[in-house]
C-alpha cells in the first residue's frame, strides 16, 4: 500500500480519493490471485472486515460520525465494480451459472411476502405495527375517541387542534392510526384522511414521525438543513471546474436569484438534484404566489407520489409552500411557511404512509434522508427494479444493494471535503 495511506490508516485519518482508488485496486489484485470472479457475498464480506479493523478512515459515516446502512456500502462497490472492470473483456470469466431452485424456493409463500412487504414498510422505524393499546384502553374506547375527533374537526375545523384533549387523544389512537394505514390493501390518502382529519396537520403528523421512528423530525431539519445546506453549495461551487451542465446551470441561476434572498435547504438540494442527474420537478413543482388549493388541482397535472408546491416565482425565493399526494393538496400553505416546514412534512409523509420513493427523485430523497436525517438503516426506500442510466439514457435494471451506491459515494466525497477543508 502507498506510504501516504499507511500513515493515514495509523493516524485514524481518511485517506483522498486518489489512494483509495490505489488501495482498491492491490486488494482486487490480490483477490484475483485467488479467485477471478468472486461473488458479492464474498467481495462484501472483505470489505466488512476492512472497515471493522479501521473504521476511522474507511467507514461510511456521516459528519456526525454515524454510520450510514452496513458502514462499508461504498468500499464494497468500489471493490465489485473494479472486479467487473477488470473482467470487462473476459465473457467466460464473467458468466456464472444460473442458480438452481427447487419447487419450494421456486414460488415464494404468503409469509415470506408479507415478511418482505413489511421489511419495505417498515424501513428505519422503530414503532411501525404497534399491537397493544395504552393501560386502561380498549378497542371500543380508542374508537369512540376517533369519532370524537372526525366530529369536532367537522365543527370547528383545524382550530379544533387547539382543544387539549385533541392531542392527548392523538397520543392514545396511535396504534389504530398504524393499524388503519397499514391496512391490506392499503387505505386512500382520501379514506384515510376522513378518519384520521387531525393526522393531516403539521403538528400530528410530526408527532406520529416521532412516535415511528424516534426522530423529531422538524428539529433536526431545521437544525441541521441550513449548516449542511451551506456546505454542500461550498462543496459544488468550490470545484467548478468538475461538473458538468446541468450543476453549473443551477449555480448560475442561483446567483442570479440573490444569495441573500436564496432559501440556501432549497439550493442545496436543487444542486443536489442536478448532479444526480434528476428533474426539478421530480420533486418540486411551481404556483402562483396567490394560487389556492383548488386552483392547483385544477391547472397543475399532480402525480400520486408527493410533491413539494412553492408559490412565488421561483423555488429559490419561495415563503409559502403545499404538499401534494394523490393528486390532492393534503397540506396548505397556512401550515408550510418555510421550507424546513414543508421538507419535514414531505418526509414525514414518506413514513407515515408507508409511501416509497418515486424512481425520479429516489437518489436525492435517500440523500436528504441519510445526511440530513441521519435516518441510515440497510436498503432503500424506492423499491423500483428499473432505473434510468445517467450514461447512456436508457432504462436499465437496478442493482441490488445495501446502499444506494451513488448516495454513499457523494456523502463520502462530502464527508472527506469536509474533512480537508475545515
Amino acid at each position: 500500500m502507498p506510504p501516504n495511506l499507511r500513515q493515514c490508516v495509523a493516524q485514524g485519518k481518511r485517506p483522498r480519493k486518489q489512494e483509495l482508488l490505489v488501495m482498491v485496486r492491490t486488494i482486487v489484485d490480490s483477490i484475483q490471485k485467488v479467485c477471478l470472479n468472486p461473488t458479492r457475498s464474498q467481495c462484501s464480506e472483505i470489505a466488512r472486515r476492512i472497515v471493522e479493523k479501521y473504521p476511522k478512515s474507511f467507514a461510511d459515516v456521516t459528519m456526525e460520525g454515524e454510520l450510514i446502512g452496513c458502514g462499508y456500502g461504498s468500499l464494497l462497490n468500489q471493490i465489485k465494480t473494479r472486479v467487473e472492470h477488470v473482467n470487462r473483456d473476459n465473457t467466460l470469466v464473467r458468466v456464472r451459472k444460473a442458480k438452481r431452485f427447487n419447487d419450494k424456493e421456486s414460488t415464494p409463500s404468503i409469509e415470506s411476502t408479507a415478511s418482505k412487504c413489511a421489511k419495505t414498510d417498515s424501513y428505519g422505524c422503530i414503532n411501525w405495527h404497534p399491537v397493544d393499546l395504552p393501560e386502561d384502553e380498549t378497542p371500543e374506547s380508542v374508537e369512540e375517541k376517533r369519532k370524537e375527533m372526525v366530529k369536532l374537526f367537522s365543527q370547528e375545523g383545524p382550530r379544533a387542534a387547539e382543544r387539549g384533549q385533541v392531542e392527548e387523544w392523538m397520543k392514545i389512537t396511535y396504534a389504530s392510526q398504524r393499524y388503519a394505514i397499514n391496512n391490506n390493501p392499503p387505505p386512500s390518502i382520501d379514506e384515510l384522511k376522513d378518519q384520521w382529519p387531525f393526522l393531516f396537520m403539521k403538528r400530528f403528523l410530526c408527532a406520529h414521525f416521532n412516535t415511528l421512528t424516534g426522530i423529531d423530525v422538524n428539529t433536526r431539519l431545521t437544525e441541521s438543513l441550513s449548516l449542511k445546506g451551506k456546505k454542500v453549495l461550498h462543496f459544488f461551487e468550490s470545484q467548478l471546474s468538475r461538473w458538468k451542465k446541468d450543476v453549473r446551470t443551477v449555480l448560475k441561476d442561483i446567483d442570479q436569484a440573490g444569495k441573500e434572498d436564496v432559501d440556501y435547504g432549497v439550493a442545496s438540494i436543487i444542486t443536489t438534484m442536478a448532479y444526480f442527474k434528476e428533474k426539478e420537478d421530480a420533486f418540486f413543482l411551481l404556483a402562483d404566489v396567490t394560487a389556492t388549493p383548488a386552483d392547483v388541482e385544477g391547472s397543475l397535472s399532480l402525480p400520486s407520489t408527493p410533491r413539494l408546491i412553492a408559490l412565488g416565482e421561483s423555488v429559490f425565493i419561495a415563503k409559502k409552500w403545499m404538499l401534494t399526494m394523490e393528486g390532492r393538496v393534503i397540506i396548505e400553505p397556512q401550515e408550510l411557511t418555510d421550507f424546513q416546514s414543508a421538507l419535514a412534512i414531505l418526509f414525514g409523509c414518506y413514513y407515515v404512509f408507508n409511501v416509497q420513493y418515486q424512481e425520479e427523485a429516489m437518489n436525492t430523497l435517500e440523500f436528504i434522508q441519510r445526511f440530513i436525517l441521519r435516518i441510515n438503516p440497510d436498503g432503500t426506500k424506492c423499491q423500483s427494479k428499473s432505473q434510468i442510466s445517467r450514461t447512456s439514457g436508457k432504462r436499465v435494471q437496478r442493482k441490488i444493494a445495501s446502499i444506494n451506491p451513488l448516495v454513499a459515494s457523494f456523502i463520502r466525497e462530502l464527508v472527506d471535503f469536509d474533512w480537508q477543508n475545515y
